[in-house]
């Protein structure tokens, strides 16, 4: 059976191959705030690079703007309190950065490589305890 390459399948491919590259990438930060509830109004968000901790924007305001072209990454404007080695500033600023790619929801736990382990899931074994009452 041979594939038919229509120009729509083609565009439809270069789109998803786009969006699959900016997702490795990471996320922006108006990306995070859509994802979250209220529009991330209320939250915390870091930076993914930021060496200091308990560093973080408390949202404030956000205000989303229209997406020209075929960019995947929502556009906007934030505002919050900045949190910066566990000090609040107490002064409502406009959030810088917003568009690269190094944002994550606070905390940001930073993922852990296991090399030459396997991971085990701890559901598969359950507690003696549950085994006697299934049996009865």
């Amino acid at each position: 059976m041979s594939k038919i390459v229509t120009p729509v399948t083609k565009h439809i491919s270069e789109v998803f191959s786009k969006l699959a590259k900016n997702k490795k990438k990471g996320s922006n930060f108006m990306d995070i705030c859509f994802s979250l509830t209220n529009r991330g109004v209320g939250h915390k968000i870091t930076k993914i690079g930021w060496q200091e901790p308990n560093t973080y924007w408390t949202v404030t305001k956000v205000k989303f703007g229209e997406n020209i072209g075929t960019n995947t990454s929502l556009r906007g404007k934030a505002w919050g309190y900045l949190t910066w080695g566990g000090k609040t500033d107490q002064k409502i600023r406009k959030v810088i950065d917003i568009y690269e790619k190094k944002w994550s929801a606070f905390p940001y736990i930073k993922p852990v490589i296991i090399a030459d382990e396997k991971l085990v899931e701890s559901n598969t074994e359950q507690p003696k305890e549950q085994e006697q009452q299934n049996t009865q």
